[in-house]
């Protein structure tokens, strides 16, 4: 009897100490996990909103695990306070100028603190610094752009799809390009036509620069006008000047009307010679009379001077003055063939 219950108390203790063992060894991974005995450095950061944070939840930096968090308390109602727990070990690395922000493990995962930035001109952290903190976007945040651009995603989808039963079914613009054949020819034929004008405006617009470089050639007037001040002058001297002599033959042509009006007052007057015999019927008539009694007169003197020519006490007068008169004419076309 004592040797089986010696050896069940044996089995029995040596139970205990495996369990004992493995208790252990669990309290020491789990520790080692949570970082729960190493040596730590304690710093602050504080929140508006931990999202979801917990004691004990991990603190990364660059991918690393460097802590976790001790305690989060409230230090009113919008701010909350977050102890954290950092290794000595990453301590060098960490500076004081580091930035917190609230991330996840994953899309839905635990929530941890992830670490950002700081400048190796500034020093590590340590015991008591608050970190700066840096808003971030929470996961609920996401979720509702995320719903957000499903709806309009949907919206833009239904869209599309009438565009395409548009199109289709030959409807609108693009649908008409699409099904009738006529409106792609006219749309062609347009294009031919735009194209064509395209290159008549190239061609009118080489033939406008060369025009213009023909103008722009020394001696040229247009070229005289724009570069040469004496050209310029001279023209605008010969303006002036015809503005003048136009200026002269306006008073000219006023100064002809004035004498016009007047003539034609004196030629309706019976004052003047010129209005007498216009407008006077008996004056006109004497003054035919007149000329009729003159013509006859001289007529009766032609008679009489030829008598005077043959009468034999002028005959030899009048045949000096015909010889002096013959002289005279032979002397002038001797003069006329010496020149």
């Amino acid at each position: 009897m004592k040797t089986a219950d010696s050896r069940r108390a044996t089995t029995v203790g040596i139970f205990i100490i495996l369990g004992l063992i493995i208790f252990a060894t669990a309290i020491l991974i789990l520790g080692g996990q949570k970082k729960a005995f190493i040596q730590s450095v304690q710093i602050k950061a504080i929140f508006h909103d931990v999202g979801g944070l917990s004691k004990g939840n991990n603190i990364w930096y660059s991918g690393v695990k460097v802590g976790t968090i001790k305690k989060i308390t409230f230090m009113d109602l919008s701010r909350i306070e977050v102890l954290m727990n950092i290794d000595k070990n990453a301590r060098p690395f960490i500076h004081k100028d580091v930035k917190a922000r609230i991330s996840a493990d994953g899309l839905v995962g635990n929530k941890i603190i992830a670490l950002d930035g700081g400048t190796a001109q500034t020093a590590p952290i340590e015991d008591g610094d608050v970190i700066i903190v840096e808003p971030s976007i929470s996961t609920d945040e996401i979720m509702n752009t995320l719903q957000v651009n499903n709806k309009n995603l949907v919206t833009i989808t239904g869209d599309l799809k009438a565009i395409m039963e548009n199109l289709a079914a030959g409807r609108g613009t693009l649908g008409k390009l699409m099904k009738d054949s006529s409106v792609y020819e006219q749309l062609d034929r347009t294009l031919a036509i735009l194209h064509k004008t395209a290159g008549n405006t190239q061609q009118f617009t080489r033939d406008l620069t060369g025009y213009t470089a023909r103008l722009q050639r020394p001696g040229v007037l247009a070229n005289d006008l724009v570069s040469d001040t004496v050209v310029f002058s001279r023209l605008r001297n010969t303006a002036t000047q015809l503005q003048e002599v136009a200026t002269q033959a306006n008073q000219v042509a006023h100064d002809l009307q004035s004498v016009s009006t007047d003539v034609k007052g004196r030629l309706n007057s019976n004052e003047s010679p010129a209005g007498v015999l216009l407008n006077d019927s008996a004056t006109a008539r004497q003054l035919q009379q007149t000329i009729r009694n003159l013509e006859s007169s001289t007529g009766k003197l032609d008679e009489n001077m030829e008598a005077v020519r043959h009468n034999f006490l002028f005959r030899g007068y009048f045949r000096r003055q015909e010889k002096q008169r013959k002289k005279e004419e032979k002397q002038q076309q001797k003069e006329q063939q010496r020149q």
